[in-house]
């Protein structure tokens, strides 16, 4: 069984969507600490001169855990949902999507976490997404270290496979993963092109961009990004297309 352990953010881009497709269990880290300035309450659209932040407000304190995370206000969500409306309407596959983003808006969710889960829950769908999702504040792991925290999900979880992000390579202890019978693999996306609305490409969009463009081509569209190594060396593996029916990466050699 593979893992894949993240924060939760809002509307995510396209490789968070690719490494969520290549697991069986997605560990939202919820008991993390809040990162200000991040991707949990912002992301970016398409617009006619280039891209533009769209943010959710928070109440802020220092420290916060993310789970506890609480959203300022309500005034937010027209403003949001009428730039993604001015900025799409046109696109092809506009009224396809544009219902999934807004019943998770205008629901009356007081917390971030609960509606960035609604937003990536309804994503995943429409990409015909399915893993198993659990929250990290709900699963008894231990540990103080990074490393140590990880292992004990995936041992929690029955895991063989702790899918990283590139940036793992830099404070994974593979050898204690090793010990715990778990594997370790890399995972990194090179962005692929598609047809936006406007002219030039711009990449790292939020995932609505390509769902908006691309509609029902939008998984496979994703899905040629996706790389994973045993060593953070991206070219040692690149993934094989899959098809539109998404089945984790058979990583046993």
């Amino acid at each position: 069984m593979i893992v894949f352990v993240h924060q939760p953010e809002y509307m995510p881009w396209l490789g968070f969507f690719d490494k969520l497709a290549r697991c069986d269990t997605f560990v939202i880290y919820d008991d993390a600490q809040y990162q200000h300035g991040g991707f949990h309450n912002r992301n970016k659209i398409r617009t006619l001169k280039g891209w533009e932040w769209i943010t959710v407000p928070i109440i802020h304190g220092h420290p916060q855990i993310i789970k506890n995370v609480r959203i300022a206000g309500k005034e937010w969500k027209n403003k949001h949902l009428n730039a993604i409306k001015r900025d799409y309407e046109k696109a092809p596959y506009f009224k396809d999507i544009f219902p999934l983003i807004v019943e998770a808006v205008n629901f009356d969710h007081e917390l971030l976490i609960d509606l960035n889960m609604h937003l990536i829950e309804n994503i995943a769908n429409a990409l015909d997404i399915n893993v198993s999702m659990v929250r990290s504040s709900q699963i008894p792991y231990g540990g103080i270290e990074k490393n140590e925290k990880l292992v004990s999900m995936c041992k929690f979880l029955g895991a063989n496979t702790y899918l990283s992000g590139s940036g793992g390579a830099t404070y994974l202890d593979k050898e204690r993963f090793a010990q715990a019978n778990i594997n370790v693999k890399y995972h990194n996306y090179e962005h692929p092109t598609y047809t936006q609305k406007y002219n030039s490409f711009e990449p790292n969009m939020s995932i609505i961009d390509l769902l908006f463009n691309a509609g029902s081509d939008a998984s496979d569209i994703l899905l040629k990004g996706g790389i994973i190594s045993s060593s953070f060396n991206p070219i040692e593996e690149i993934m094989p297309p899959i098809n539109l029916v998404l089945e984790p990466v058979n990583t046993t050699k």
